[in-house]
């Protein structure tokens, strides 16, 4: 199987970055309704862009938390999300942006049956998460915001200021001068950090509304049409025209390579193939999570298989999955055994 070099994972990563949390909100709206799943993607992108911000902080070695410094962490990762922005007015105490293209826009106007939900995100979300973590980054700082794509306009507007009880330090604040342009690797590091804090922070506060039951099947759910998705743009990249057990070994090893799922291949014959799983990020990351230690059992025995099964079946029907060794249940790897039937 080939080795995965950065663009391979970026390929990965920011694709599945904004299928994962549209999944996720999809899927929530269609168990509950539209009120709670909106309440509970306010919540997870509050906690997430705290993340980021913290993260893009330390990787952009800024130490103040100024206007200057708050418009580079943004400017940032809006040009590694794909935002279009101009700066249309800034000194030490004022900026103000332009946005003309949002990707969560356009991936909702590419969608007809989420076209209509814009306004209500615009509003009722992207409003007030920003001026929370404008506040929670400098309590001193305000942010106005006027115009709205999402509510009809033909921009976004952005204007950042100092309060007027804080003129002094505006004056010993930098003016901001250049946006930092991210390459390759810069944004690699970011979608590769933050996918899979963003799929934990939606299974942490799913299940602070919804409970436990819920949570893991939506979970599952949201796993499957991901990894759907997944398989199709992977087959394309790959250039993979069949559907043989040894092309469904082949994406599976290229996708959980991406993901850092460290495993070794072994095969019994052309029909048989077993997957020894030596390292999991994502029992690692429940791991370094005291409160997430009581699920790891059940994302592995529940979740891990119920997930890939229909994935596999619609790649071909004649290849079965089964597993014998799970980590998460005290294992020393996980084996995932792939057999093409008669």
């Amino acid at each position: 199987m080939r080795e995965v070099n950065q663009d391979d994972k970026l390929f990965f990563f920011e694709r599945s970055f904004i299928t994962l949390d549209g999944l996720w909100m999809i899927e929530t709206e269609e168990m509950t309704n539209w009120e709670v799943a909106l309440k509970i993607d306010l919540i997870v992108w509050k906690k997430l862009l705290k993340v980021i911000i913290r993260r893009l902080k330390k990787y952009l070695n800024l130490e103040k938390n100024d206007l200057t410094n708050l418009i580079k962490i943004l400017t940032f990762r809006w040009s590694i999300e794909g935002w279009k922005y101009n700066l249309i007015s800034q000194n030490a105490a004022k900026v103000k942006i332009l946005v003309k293209q949002c990707p969560y826009k356009s991936a909702m106007d590419r969608n007809p049956e989420r076209t209509e939900k814009q306004s209500l995100i615009c509003k009722n979300m992207c409003i007030p998460f920003y001026k929370a973590i404008t506040n929670d980054f400098n309590e001193n700082l305000d942010l106005e915001r006027n115009n709205i794509m999402g509510l009809g306009d033909d921009y976004c507007d952005f204007t950042f200021s100092f309060d007027n009880k804080s003129f002094e330090e505006a004056e010993n604040d930098e003016s901001f001068t250049k946006i930092i342009e991210p390459n390759n690797a810069d944004k690699l590091f970011y979608f590769e950090k933050n996918f899979r804090t963003l799929d934990g922070l939606w299974v942490i506060e799913t299940e602070n509304e919804l409970g436990w039951d819920a949570t893991l099947k939506l979970d599952i759910i949201v796993w499957q049409r991901l990894y759907k998705i997944v398989f199709r743009r992977v087959k394309k990249y790959l250039n993979i025209k069949g559907n043989s057990l040894s092309d469904l070994i082949e994406i599976l090893s290229f996708v959980w390579n991406c993901e850092g799922n460290v495993h070794d291949i072994f095969q019994a014959g052309k029909d048989y193939f077993t997957i020894s799983i030596v390292e999991c990020p994502y029992i690692a990351a429940m791991e370094r999570n005291p409160d997430r230690h009581n699920r790891i059992e059940s994302i592995c025995k529940d979740m891990c298989i119920p997930y890939l099964q229909p994935v596999i079946n619609e790649f071909n029907p004649k290849i079965e999955i089964t597993r014998d060794k799970f980590i998460g249940l005290g294992d020393s790897v996980c084996n995932i055994i792939l057999n093409l039937k008669d």
